[in-house]
């Protein structure tokens, strides 16, 4: 994306912030091919138990950022990164629901045998992972961002380091960082 390009979508996210609501179709009709790779990256890395498509998810964190009251992104790079985390959260929300539709009725007569052959273990993993991420964020909000930039929407480590406005030696010595430490709180 060029210069002018960022530029055009800080001043469209301003004028959003001043009440015009034209400029919203004018920052998703640049920015949607973007988000929607993102969304792409973001389900080639989740497991294969996801049904939602990127078209759906993109469309799904849009009705949510913009549903808000408080609209206030300062630039390009902080719309993102709230783009991606409502992708996270949609994609939270969907596990939830999977989780909650396995449930067994309380008034079911299964065995117990029966109970425990219900697999839940793929949503599982994507609500502990939105726990260790909320931990993180509580520890270290760069190494989340990192973490959000890398595995949610697929950047590459000079990506990162361009949009954070660091090194590329920080965002590598961050990504380690924050892997080993999602990696302890997701195997205990």
């Amino acid at each position: 994306m060029t210069n002018a390009s960022k530029q055009e979508i800080t001043v469209l996210l301003k004028s959003l912030n001043k009440g015009d609501k034209s400029s919203q179709d004018e920052i998703m009709k640049i920015l949607y091919q973007e988000l929607r790779s993102f969304a792409g990256n973001i389900l080639r890395n989740e497991n294969q138990t996801i049904t939602i498509q990127a078209t759906e998810l993109v469309n799904e964190a849009y009705l949510r950022m913009f549903d808000s009251k408080k609209l206030d992104w300062n630039d390009r790079n902080h719309f993102l990164f709230s783009s991606i985390t409502a992708m996270r959260w949609v994609l939270l929300d969907h596990a939830k629901k999977k989780h909650r539709a396995k449930r067994i009725p309380k008034n079911a007569q299964d065995s117990l045998e029966d109970v425990l052959n219900i697999t839940i273990s793929e949503d599982i993993d994507m609500i502990r992972l939105d726990e260790a991420l909320t931990d993180l964020e509580k520890l270290d909000s760069r190494q989340l961002k990192i973490v959000e930039l890398r595995f949610f929407a697929g950047l590459n480590e000079t990506e990162i380091a361009n949009i954070l406005n660091i090194s590329v030696s920080t965002v590598q010595r961050e990504w380690q960082a924050a892997k080993l430490w999602l990696g302890f709180q997701l195997k205990n």
